[in-house]
């Protein structure tokens, strides 16, 4: 088990960041991923309204993206500040894992194991489930939890399901933690097997 409050944990993620992050390329394409996730999770609990603006011919097109752009400060006023702070937090962790898993495939021509690819994804995908507001709660975990008729689970958690949120940021984390502890690993040749 790895201990996030390690002070190795925490020294790894920084220098692999340091040699991520100081080549423009990796940081604008965090950035880019970051914004396009944070855009997507404020736009989709929202998307019946999107599209139907949208799909109107009379509606003119600064009306609509008038209407994209105050969907966006939905953060201020929709979300509880628990729900706020994983709405940025797990874009930004999401742009910096791509980033780094990116840089980690360019640079050492190497492949990942699968543990790590789940860790990502597995964060990635809790991250999607968490978005939401606190008037729908968790958007589509609510939606999953109704199909499997299971949608009052969620009130019977502590937060609400805002712990999806939280366990998001976490496999987040451990993501970049097992990407950055290869990117500074030093090089070494692999020696064959004794016959």
């Amino acid at each position: 088990m790895i201990a996030m409050d390690n002070p190795h944990f925490i020294h790894t993620i920084l220098e692999a960041i340091e040699d991520v992050f100081a080549q423009p390329a990796y940081l604008g394409l965090a950035l880019a991923i970051a914004l396009a996730a944070f855009v997507a999770t404020l736009w989709f609990p929202n998307n019946a309204l999107v599209s139907a603006v949208f799909a109107t011919p009379n509606v003119a097109l600064g009306a609509k993206l008038q209407l994209l752009a105050s969907l966006l400060g939905g953060i201020a006023t929709n979300f509880s500040a628990l729900a706020a702070f994983s709405a940025m937090a797990i874009p930004l962790l999401f742009g910096a894992d791509i980033a780094m898993i990116v840089y980690f495939l360019r640079k050492k021509r190497a492949r990942l194991p699968r543990g790590e690819i789940a860790a990502g994804v597995g964060g990635a995908a809790s991250g999607v489930v968490a978005a939401g507001c606190a008037a729908c709660g968790s958007f589509l975990l609510s939606t999953i939890l109704s199909f499997l008729g299971a949608s009052g689970a969620l009130a019977l958690l502590p937060l609400q399901g805002e712990e999806i949120g939280l366990l998001s940021i976490a496999l987040l984390l451990l993501s970049i933690f097992l990407i950055a502890r290869k990117i500074v690993a030093p090089a070494v040749c692999e020696i064959p097997p004794r016959a």
